[in-house]
Parts: structure tokens; C-alpha cells; sequence
């Protein structure tokens, strides 16, 4: 292959294996630097400059973010399409609603009621895309107010389905 010519810095014409396992540790970790990078893979840091900076690993980085973006869009289309049903299960453990089928053993209802309210939680970020979000509604900390205030359990049901009407 010989020097480059005067003037012009070395680069990769292919990702070997090893490049991409770079990529993705890049990715999966964002804040690994090249320093980190010659210390993980026994190389230079000079040597991962001009890996890190050719137009292939520079390509495969965007094609890996682009999938990681992807992803994460088709999570919160599915939280998204949980939330009616998580806001049903608090509606049936707020008002003692039995549940469809058979009765469920306390553990089992506090499992249920504690996925519901990650799923509201979850649901609660930055909207994107029309999804649902329960207008930035946190019922944990909804609850942890409404306790320090006092209020009745009436008070705090009709508080929180207030809230949930206004989602729908």
C-alpha cells in the first residue's frame, strides 16, 4: 500500500470487524473517546483518528444511529398504544373494580398497578409525532403532592381522573 503522498492522511478504504465493534461501542456507550478507544482495542490513538474520521466508519455510524433512532421510535409507539390500557387498570384499582377474568392475589395486583404506572410514566416525555403522552403527567410524583396537601382519597381519585379525561 506504501505512504500516503505528501499532504494527505492515511484512511480506510473497508470496516473490518473490529471497526465496527468500535462503532458500536461508540454508540452504546456516546461518551467513549479515542484515548478510550486505543485503550480498549490496543492501538494508537492516532491509529483510531483515522479510523474514526474515514468516510466508511463515518457512514456506518449514521447507519447505526439512524437504526438505534428507529428503535427507540417503535418503543414509544408501543408504550403509546399500553397507555389506554394502563390508564383502565388504575381506573379498576382506584374505584376496587374486580378484575375481568379471575381474582388476582395482592402481589399480583401490585405488580399490574406498578407496570400501569410505568407505562403512564413512560408515556409521559416529550411528544413526538402525535403520540398520547399524558401531557407530562408523573403519577408518582401526582400522588406524592396530593399526600403532602392532605387530601381525602375521593379528592385524589377525582384529581387524577380529571387529568386522565383530559388525555382522551
Amino acid at each position: 500500500m506504501g505512504r500516503p503522498a505528501a499532504g494527505l492522511s492515511p484512511t480506510i478504504n473497508q470496516l473490518k470487524n473490529h471497526h465496527k465493534c468500535m462503532a458500536r461501542d461508540i454508540i452504546a456507550n456516546g461518551h467513549l473517546k479515542n484515548v478510550d478507544l486505543a485503550r480498549i482495542y490496543g492501538m494508537t490513538e492516532s491509529q483510531i483518528s483515522i479510523i474514526v474520521n474515514s468516510p466508511c466508519f463515518v457512514a456506518y455510524m449514521a447507519e447505526l444511529e439512524d437504526k438505534v433512532e428507529e428503535n427507540i421510535c417503535e418503543v414509544r409507539e408501543d408504550i403509546r398504544l399500553m397507555v389506554p390500557r394502563a390508564a383502565h387498570i388504575i381506573r379498576q384499582e382506584l374505584f376496587h373494580e374486580p378484575a375481568e377474568n379471575q381474582p388476582l392475589s395482592f402481589q399480583e395486583r401490585k405488580l399490574r398497578l406498578t407496570t400501569a404506572f410505568d407505562v403512564i410514566d413512560r408515556d409521559s416525555g416529550k411528544k413526538k409525532h402525535g403520540e398520547s403522552a399524558s401531557k407530562h403527567l408523573h403519577f408518582h410524583n401526582h400522588n406524592e403532592l396530593h399526600m403532602t396537601k392532605n387530601m381525602s382519597t375521593q379528592d385524589l381519585q377525582k384529581d387524577i381522573f380529571d387529568l386522565l379525561e383530559e388525555d382522551d
